[in-house]
């Protein structure tokens, strides 16, 4: 009766060898491999405001902003992506270029953007040094948040007007 135990035990390794099935020898558990699984080998990229993936080649339409209130200078209002007329205006700051002031802008490039403000690390890290964060963000000029921009390559309109950035690919 000892004998049949062990057998079983051998006939199971020798299975679990011969089928490569080795999960059931380091015993993991399925909460946790199904979670990493489910696990992304990278964060997820933001979307933009133009198109859903950022980087994407478009080409745009507008006018410089010029009205009142927070925006950025060098913002354009969009009323146009890729020949398709937009049922609402877009505004989205400009890199690389300045642009001119009651002239219809037509650029070719890509959008990108990046993180702006104070990030809520930095509050707490002054909270645990035992100051008051909301002096903090009195200072703070702007909120932590997400800003797309309009990175031009080509531009198509007005005649004359440069880019900043020397592509090496449009010559």
């Amino acid at each position: 009766m000892k004998h049949v135990p062990c057998f079983y035990l051998i006939t199971v390794l020798i299975l679990v060898i011969v089928t490569g099935n080795v999960r059931v020898i380091y015993a993991q558990s399925p909460e946790v491999t199904k979670s990493a699984q489910k696990t992304p080998l990278r964060p997820r990229q933001p979307g933009g405001y133009l198109n859903a993936t950022l980087g994407t080649y478009l080409t745009i339409e507008g006018v410089l902003y010029e009205g009142n209130g927070k925006v950025e200078s060098n913002t354009i209002v969009i009323d146009t992506v890729d020949g398709k007329k937009l049922e609402k205006t877009i505004l989205i700051k400009v890199d690389n270029v300045r642009l001119p002031t009651k002239t219809r802008c037509i650029l070719k490039g890509y959008e990108l953007g990046r993180m702006v403000g104070r990030p809520p690390a930095e509050y707490a890290l002054y909270k645990e040094l035992g100051k008051n964060p909301a002096e903090l963000a009195e200072r703070d000029a702007v909120p932590w948040h997400w800003r797309p921009y309009f990175v031009p390559m080509i531009v198509v309109e007005p005649q004359g007007l440069k880019t900043t950035t020397n592509w090496g690919i449009t010559k």
